[in-house]
């Protein structure tokens, strides 16, 4: 990493970024844990005895995600913590606040520390956004945290990796591993190692580090066989068909329908990272108001088209790739929590631009202006939201007729878990 001289270009970015992050989200310590994905797997956390069984099985939905990672650490903090969701709130807040800081090491690399408040400003269009709030504030969301924490590592070391080296075949291998174990879109990290060492390096597919990758894809996927079985790449949500036709399940679409479903949603997972005229499930629609729609949409277009070059550099055509390879991966559905990673791949192809590397550039003033407005746009139009959540979560916990509606949703919630948290915040 190139040496960062004082307090501003050094440890400061780095702090300031902690102490918003945490001021922002910390809303969410006080949220009640009342959402039904959380009390599913926080029941599936207390009926396992031994937690080497979430690596040879669901992560207790029955919908074929494995995500043993995530459920190792719920059922962890259960049996430490119990009900309280105040440390799984803050575990998710610290790994999200730890993963910009990492996305901001990357950006100073790729453009410089001399300049650090436009990467600053950056880093935190993706600290605050539309795509990115899910992760620090919903305690489910936490395998994503974990693959894009993984990614962030593993970027970081590629950018660092002298050039006409190999980067270390361990070090991939690892960072895959964890990320596999962590949630399907952690198919990334191997994806992408293979992408740099065949593409952007020209390695020969017969290395060592291309064959590991290789096999290790392998591996998982006959190891999702032999969990899941022919349900091994199944997953359904609701969504829209065509941005206007709701369906309530995928799966229950027949023949060509289900097809241009699935690539619409491929299509929407890429196009909304660049244009968001998508509401949460993918229906063509304004982001609350007409205002919210106008700062929102044109700051991230504008962010994207004043990064475009006549060349791209090799981390515009990284972030590029996993922009491509989310949006394959999530082809059975849309949701913006699916754009985290999206997200943290939109500013480091801002970074990473040759367009804005003049000292004296009106393109780079407009690009942090555009930063700047849709950051503030975010704190305020999300902020809301946040509180008004926090509120709602506790009016729900206090119905009389919560216990009785929420255990009718799903046999899969304990009731023994639904009774110690009305015991605990039903005050």
């Amino acid at each position: 990493m190139e040496k960062i001289d004082g307090w501003k270009e050094g440890a400061f970015p780095f702090f300031l970024l902690a102490i918003i992050g945490y001021a922002f989200y910390n809303v969410a310590l006080r949220f009640v844990p009342v959402d039904f994905d959380d009390l599913v797997l926080l029941s599936s956390a207390k009926a396992t005895a031994n937690p080497l069984d979430f690596f040879a099985g669901d992560w207790g939905f029955g919908n074929y995600g494995y995500r043993p990672l995530h459920s190792l650490s719920l059922w962890l903090s259960y049996r430490v913590f119990g009900v309280s969701s105040g440390p799984a709130q803050l575990l998710n807040l610290f790994l999200h606040i730890a993963i910009i800081m990492l996305l901001y090491a990357l950006l100073v690399k790729l453009y410089s520390s001399r300049n650090w408040i436009l990467t600053f400003m950056l880093s935190c269009v993706a600290l605050i956004s539309l795509y990115t709030v899910s992760g620090p504030t919903w305690v489910s969301d936490r395998p994503t945290l974990f693959v894009t924490f993984f990614l962030m590592i593993l970027l970081n070391y590629l950018a660092r990796v002298p050039e006409g080296k190999l980067p270390k075949v361990w070090v991939l291998l690892l960072l895959s591993f964890l990320a596999l174990m962590s949630k399907e879109s952690g198919l990334i990290l191997p994806l992408i190692a293979l992408y740099y060492l065949v593409v952007e390096l020209r390695t020969r597919l017969t290395h060592p580090a291309v064959l590991s990758l290789v096999i290790m894809l392998g591996a998982y996927g006959l190891l999702r066989f032999v969990i899941f079985g022919s349900n091994a790449a199944t997953y359904t949500e609701a969504g829209y068909l065509f941005g206007r036709t709701y369906y309530e399940n995928l799966g229950t679409l027949q023949g060509g329908m289900r097809i241009a479903a699935y690539a619409e949603n491929v299509v929407k997972n890429i196009l909304a990272v660049f244009l968001p005229i998508f509401d949460g499930q993918g229906k063509l629609s304004m982001i609350g108001t007409k205002m919210n729609s106008l700062v929102v949409v044109s700051c991230t277009l504008l962010i994207f088209v004043l990064s475009w070059g006549k060349k791209l550099t090799r981390f515009q055509r990284i972030s590029l790739v996993i922009i491509l390879l989310n949006g394959l991966i999530h082809f059975q559905l849309f949701r913006y929590r699916t754009l985290y990673i999206p997200q943290m791949a939109l500013v480091i192809f801002a970074a990473a631009s040759d367009q804005i590397k003049e000292k004296a550039s009106a393109r780079k003033a407009l690009l942090f202006l555009a930063a700047a407005l849709l950051v503030f746009w975010n704190m305020k139009m999300i902020g809301e939201n946040l509180d008004l959540e926090m509120f709602n979560r506790m009016a729900k916990i206090r119905e009389a007729s919560f216990e009785q509606d929420i255990l009718a949703t799903s046999n899969r919630i304990d009731p023994d878990i639904v009774k110690q948290i009305i015991l605990k915040y039903r005050h």
